[in-house]
């Protein structure tokens, strides 16, 4: 069978159909595109609500970068890739479902988003970007799969967390295992030991990037005797962590 044709989405094209100067964007507007070209919507600001149709299948480079007053989209089950920067500064996107057939999210896709609570990954997920979903505040609830990850507060020095490792269980030198509790000798500094962790489970992957599995794995652990002492995310350092089970 004849391959199909790519036809890409450009900012020309964007113009030239007038969809820069619509809110609404309807799936049936962008039948036959294969791909959300790069920039293609870049601050198309006045932008709130699209429906992406089933012949796309990648979402491109700042795609809608700087598109301030979107508040939803539909990602059909064709897209498999979301490119760099592809939601930057997309500051009134609520909530997002990415479907299972992406396998790979780009650097910077969902960076300040800060008005996102809540996000789903697939299982599917191969590779994640440097710093996707950096500056997205508000963003406290993660699901994958059927089980949903909730932003974690401390009490009385403990609390459970989410913590990224190298494929072989290590972190900073330090050797991990699945299941074993370990305790620090002396006072543990964030950054300087294996000890720390993030309260919510997406500002894991501003430390961690790459192929999923191949690179990093991602990790439920609990901490105790958590200290005062915080980044300037949801990462904090603990006087003793036990491992729990891999959830990436």
């Amino acid at each position: 069978m004849p391959k199909k044709c790519k036809k890409i989405l450009t900012p020309n094209k964007v113009h030239e159909l007038g969809l820069d100067e619509i809110s609404v964007i309807t799936a049936d507007m962008l039948d036959g595109y294969t791909s959300i070209g790069v920039h293609a919507f870049l601050c198309c600001s006045g932008l709130t609500s699209i429906t992406i149709p089933n012949s796309v299948t990648s979402i491109g480079t700042n795609a809608f970068l700087g598109c301030s007053g979107l508040t939803s989209i539909t990602i059909p089950n064709s897209v498999t890739s979301i490119g760099s920067s592809a939601f930057c500064h997309c500051r009134s996107l609520t909530s997002i479902t990415i479907p299972n057939s992406v396998i790979n999210i780009g650097c910077w896709a969902f960076w300040d988003c800060r008005s996102l609570t809540s996000i789903t990954i697939p299982n599917s997920l191969v590779s994640i970007g440097d710093c996707a979903f950096y500056g997205c505040s508000h963003l406290t609830s993660v699901t994958i799969g059927d089980k949903t990850h909730k932003q974690q507060t401390v009490t009385n020095g403990k609390c459970k967390a989410y913590k990224g490792f190298n494929t072989d269980m290590t972190c900073r030198g330090f050797q991990y295992e699945e299941g074993k509790t370990y305790e620090f000798e002396g006072e543990p500094k964030l950054c300087s030991c294996g000890f720390h962790a993030c309260l919510s489970l997406t500002d894991v992957f501003n430390y961690y990037k790459g192929k999923i599995g191949r690179k990093f794995v991602v990790y439920e652990v609990e901490l105790e005797g958590v200290s005062d002492e915080k980044s300037h995310n949801s990462k904090v350092v603990a006087k003793k962590i036990t491992i729990g089970k891999r959830i990436l």
